[in-house]
């Protein structure tokens, strides 16, 4: 399939005692997005959930995308917590792909959560989740989707070893404001999302979760040239993503042709070709050392209120120590 249509839903969502009603509305946009022709369709963090209301493991709502993704032969990436086994009051947060069989492909575990103070603002109270341990790429008959979560996003080093495990395409959803704060980070994750697709030379998808009324979402799909599709608004985006156009980048230097004169057969570029290859992997040893300052994920096995520890860490060091001299 050389061109992808993707139905990103940056949808209008119910918070806390109500979340259950995201279902409902979650199976509309599905009908939305398939009238529109998707191929793939995803949603936002936690969505439709459970994750900030009453979790339970019956597994609702992403039995229910399993069965529109089987009904109407689609690609659906959805979103939920789920309680973690083996530890008391603690979670995964995750992203599902389903395939168009209505099988779970993948059920990708966040490998670095938010911290505390922001999860519990976020999940209705939890402030446990603990990180999966695999940065994972899913081969897939639209491409290679690479699978991460919120502020993941802001982690070059996932993208990229996703992009050299052969991520082409990168869901990355987001939560939400589900009241006034102080943030307001839609233009840096938009700026994010063009960054990691421009570097990667791969399509990047964002959305969130839009909790309060007159509140601007961050929706974008991204290319390595150019934004696809936006919108502040909650809805349905729709883009089609060029997996021939993008792979024809991912197989050129600048070469000859570059510096002709564009026309009708070829056309002006705006990405760097070949930039994927661009590398020197000898030189970025520094990458994999330790670090003192580096947040602690596995805080929980010294007991769950080591955590505290980590945040008197990063105020006694207000900035990375210098590494490698």
């Amino acid at each position: 399939m050389q061109k992808i249509r993707v139905a990103a839903v940056q949808p209008q969502a119910f918070w806390g005692p109500e979340e259950h009603k995201n279902l409902d509305r979650a199976v509309a946009y599905v009908n939305e997005a398939v009238q529109a022709g998707a191929h793939l369709i995803t949603f936002s963090e936690g969505y439709p959930g459970p994750s900030h209301g009453p979790l339970d493991d019956s597994g609702g709502p992403i039995a229910v995308m399993c069965d529109l993704a089987r009904k109407h032969r689609v690609h659906i990436a959805a979103s939920d917590l789920e309680p973690n086994p083996e530890i008391r009051d603690t979670y995964y947060l995750t992203l599902k792909l389903i395939a168009p069989t209505g099988d779970i492909l993948a059920n990708y575990k966040r490998t670095q959560p938010d911290h505390m103070y922001l999860n519990e603002y976020l999940h209705g109270g939890r402030m446990h989740v603990l990180p999966g341990n695999e940065i994972m790429v899913v081969p897939t008959d639209l491409g290679n989707i690479g699978l991460q979560i919120c502020s993941e996003l802001f982690v070059p080093e996932i993208a990229r070893i996703q992009m050299l495990k052969g991520a082409e395409i990168i869901i990355s959803p987001v939560n939400g404001q589900h009241s006034k704060t102080r943030p307001r980070l839609a233009e840096t994750w938009r700026c994010v999302a063009r960054a990691r697709a421009a570097e990667n030379l791969c399509y990047v998808i964002v959305t969130q979760n839009i909790f309060r009324e007159g509140a601007q979402g961050v929706g974008i799909i991204a290319g390595p040239e150019e934004a696809i599709a936006a919108s502040h608004d909650p809805g349905v985006i729709v883009g089609d993503l060029d997996m021939e156009r993008l792979r024809w980048f991912r197989t050129r230097y600048y070469e000859p042709e570059f510096f002709e004169e564009p026309n009708e057969a070829k056309p002006i570029t705006r990405c760097r070709p070949g930039q994927i290859h661009d590398r020197r992997p000898e030189m970025y040893g520094l990458l994999v050392q330790p670090q003192e300052d580096a947040f602690n994920y596995t805080y929980y096995k010294d007991g769950l209120e080591a955590w505290r520890k980590e945040y008197e860490k990063v105020r006694e060091r207000p900035r990375p120590r210098l590494l490698g001299g």
